[in-house]
């Protein structure tokens, strides 16, 4: 565990909470559907290619939407990559309302877990964006670059993640801690064309109910930008499984229109024993 305060490369940790920037765009999806500057060289690891997850979005009782997140396995230029998939929509009456379907890709060193390349295809009713990364970590000593379809080449910190492989390098980091509350995990992602901190705020352990039955969990709370979209910093909240897949189980956020919630509703090829999981009985 780094001391507090310390950073290493793109992955910073505080103890103390401080108030610093995020954006939502992005966070809302990965809710429905959270870095070491440092090679992550371990034998143990929150997940692999197999892993499938599956949730259901809803707003109150209203069944509004589906998400994925999958762990494949894949190759980028004749090297051994994972290929992390997360593709969002909405479902029923939700499209009617305001069509969604996105999909982001990255493909990530299953090593280091830093990306070699990022997708980004965006489909909400009219409008629409394609845009890819290629990202360089290996060229330059104590920085990484990022070239973006849209604005160019950027050098970022060492070890900059994109926003999807963000959260899977960060499962990766908790297996190994063991946070105390009010812990706050920073991590250097380049997202939107613009670097920023994705800051993700532990609070405690807490056990759950779903329709799969009782999960004991860590719940985090990502620090989002007021505004736009949500009211209060506080109005994102995420339950991660307590044991050594960090499985996110459900996420809850509070914006102007109400709240939403996604819950996971099915599950295949984790790479650990789900120990926090208690099936419902029948």
């Amino acid at each position: 565990m780094c001391p507090q305060g310390q950073k290493t490369g793109s992955f910073r940790i505080n103890k103390n909470f401080e108030l610093l920037r995020s954006r939502q765009g992005f966070v809302v999806l990965l809710a429905c559907t959270l870095i070491l500057g440092i090679p992550i060289a371990s034998a143990q690891k929150a997940f692999g290619p197999g892993e499938k997850l599956n949730y259901k979005i809803y707003y109150g009782l209203i069944h509004g939407g589906e998400a994925v997140l999958e762990v494949r396995k894949g190759d980028y230029k004749g090297k051994p990559a994972n290929h992390i998939y997360m593709a969002g929509k909405t479902v029923g009456l939700a499209n009617k309302f305001y069509y969604v379907e996105d999909i982001y890709e990255s493909y990530t060193d299953p090593e280091t877990d830093w990306p070699y390349f990022s997708i980004r295809n965006i489909h909400e009713n009219r409008y629409r964006h394609y845009s890819t990364q290629v990202w360089d970590h290996w060229s330059r000593k104590d920085s990484s670059i990022v070239n973006s379809s849209k604005t160019g080449e950027v050098v970022v910190v060492k070890g900059c993640q994109d926003i999807l492989s963000s959260f899977y390098y960060l499962r990766n980091i908790l297996i190994k801690s063991d946070p105390v509350k009010d812990q706050l995990f920073i991590v250097d992602t380049y997202f939107t064309d613009e670097k920023f901190p994705l800051m993700v705020r532990f609070k405690g352990r807490e056990t759950i109910k779903t329709s799969l039955g009782e999960f004991r969990c860590l719940k985090f709370m990502p620090v989002v930008e007021v505004g736009r979209v949500f009211k209060t910093q506080d109005d994102m909240t995420i339950w991660l499984s307590d044991d050594d897949n960090l499985v996110p189980v459900r996420v809850r956020f509070e914006i102007f229109v109400g709240a939403f919630y996604c819950d996971l509703y099915s599950f295949s090829g984790l790479k650990n024993p789900f120990s926090s999981y208690s099936p419902k009985v029948k």
